[in-house]
């Protein structure tokens, strides 16, 4: 069966489940429409007017329109079945309308499940600069597939619980291998060792398999090939160096921790991300390669700050001096999955890592950057004026491979951010809401000319 089909049945699936279900009391619905205007005065927008803003907007993208409906059906014992649709339609890309969301999802007391194409969650209220995990931003469209999951910590005793999901993903056609495969899993404790207290630590692995490459033939794809990938198992007799070539596909993941106290009004969180893509760093010989953050969010907004985040990101070491076959080369794969860990020509993970479409491939993955978020209102509680600000510096230096990546030199940039709300307009009773939000930013780079941006997002949203 196509991997086509495979979606598709599992949308009919999902259908079947409400169909057949006990009823529903409740349904619920939403429309939403957006407008994006946004120029600079360089042929690239700056870095963050197109960077993780979901694979909709490309760095030469003027002008966006996004359209989004949602149904909601509260089935009894608190179950829940959504559908999803969205189109957008822009410009910058080679393809002027594209997909956004089609999706099925059913959520229970304990588990999710979702078919289709669905956008993630905004973690950290946007402020991240990879929202979920080094490995997983918002800067690319979301991979569809289907994925099982829980909705929260399952505790199987008073104090330790734990987090899991699962999906099988599938990528585009228009890349080195079509329609290569991801298989994605993830698994973290969750320990609350005393009140307000809480500690997360765990691992997510992905891993790209399958396909038909156009210069190295089928991709191993069946059964036992799976297990392989899901086990990260040896690939087999084509395996001749190191941990990463024994490897059956394109493997990647990240150890993670978080421990987090909250407070009478506010929480304070410390987070670590590690990355591997072979043995010596899944044991940290990379270290200290990861992302490090700190974050704080008040309870309650309507203040001049309600939440904040700063991040430091640090790729340099790459297990260079421990791998015989040379440094890690994060997010690329020379052996067959050239187009690395990309979707759409955007990157997947962070955005500090560079994807270069005419290489097809991450051109900068050894780098260091500084990034500090912050958002809050401007006003009061009945008239808030909502921002958003971000502020990054990071120092590329393009690749360990300077003979397979010669494009690239080092630099120090700058990159600044700034949305605010300047129109709010609300009706009582769920009738429909209109915002007017104001972008500026901006791009430092020392060895190129300042790249300035502005734009303007209009929202409507019926309810």
């Amino acid at each position: 069966m196509s991997n086509k089909n495979v979606f598709n049945s599992s949308l009919l699936g999902l259908l079947f489940l409400f169909l057949t279900g006990q009823g529903f009391s409740q349904t619920s619905y939403s429309l939403e429409s957006e407008l994006i205007v946004q120029s600079s005065n360089r042929e690239e927008l700056p870095f963050w007017m197109h960077s993780n803003q979901r694979g909709r907007i490309s760095e030469h993208t003027n002008l966006a329109g996004l359209l989004t409906g949602k149904i909601s059906h509260l089935l009894r014992n608190e179950r829940r079945i959504n559908f999803g649709a969205g189109a957008l339609v822009h410009d910058g890309f080679i393809k002027k309308l594209a997909l956004d969301e089609l999706y099925a999802q059913y959520i229970d007391n304990w588990v999710y499940v979702t078919a289709g194409v669905k956008q993630k969650e905004q973690l950290y209220r946007g402020l991240s600069a990879s929202n979920e995990n080094i490995l997983l931003s918002l800067n690319a469209r979301p991979l569809p597939g289907v994925e099982i999951g829980t909705i929260a910590p399952i505790f199987l005793s008073e104090n330790l619980g734990f987090e899991a999901s699962w999906a099988e993903y599938v990528l585009e056609k228009e890349r080195h291998v079509p329609y290569a495969r991801v298989h994605h899993k993830s698994l973290h404790l969750v320990f609350e060792p005393i009140d307000n207290w809480k500690i997360r630590a765990g691992i997510q692995h992905f891993a790209q398999w399958g396909g038909n490459s156009s210069d190295k033939g089928k991709q191993p794809s069946g059964l036992t090939d799976y297990i392989r990938i899901v086990s990260g198992r040896e690939g087999g007799e084509e395996a001749s160096q190191g941990d990463m070539a024994n490897s059956l596909g394109n493997h990647l993941g990240s150890w993670e921790f978080e421990i987090k106290k909250e407070y009478r009004s506010n929480s304070l969180a410390f987070i670590f991300n590690n990355i591997f893509e072979d043995g010596s760093g899944s044991r940290f010989a990379n270290f200290p390669d990861g992302k490090y953050a700190v974050y704080f969010e008040r309870e309650n907004d309507f203040h001049l700050i309600n939440a904040a985040i700063y991040e430091f990101y640090y790729t340099k070491d790459q297990s260079h001096d421990v791998n015989r076959w040379g440094a890690d080369n994060y997010f690329n794969h020379l052996m067959t999955y050239n187009s690395g860990w990309s979707f759409h020509e955007k990157v997947i993970g962070a955005p500090f890592f560079l994807y270069d479409r005419q290489q097809d491939r991450i051109i900068n993955n050894k780098f260091t950057a500084h990034h500090l978020g912050i958002t809050g209102d401007i006003g009061s509680f009945f008239n808030p004026y909502p921002y958003r600000l971000m502020i990054s510096y990071r120092h590329n230096e393009g690749s360990y491979n300077k003979d397979t990546y010669p494009y690239y030199r080092n630099s120090d940039i700058i990159s600044t951010y700034i949305i605010t709300r300047i129109f709010n307009l609300d009706f009582n009773y769920d009738v429909p809401r209109l915002t007017f939000d104001l972008i500026f930013a901006a791009d430092i780079n020392f060895l190129e000319e300042t790249n300035l941006g502005a734009g303007l997002i209009m929202k409507y949203v019926i309810k």
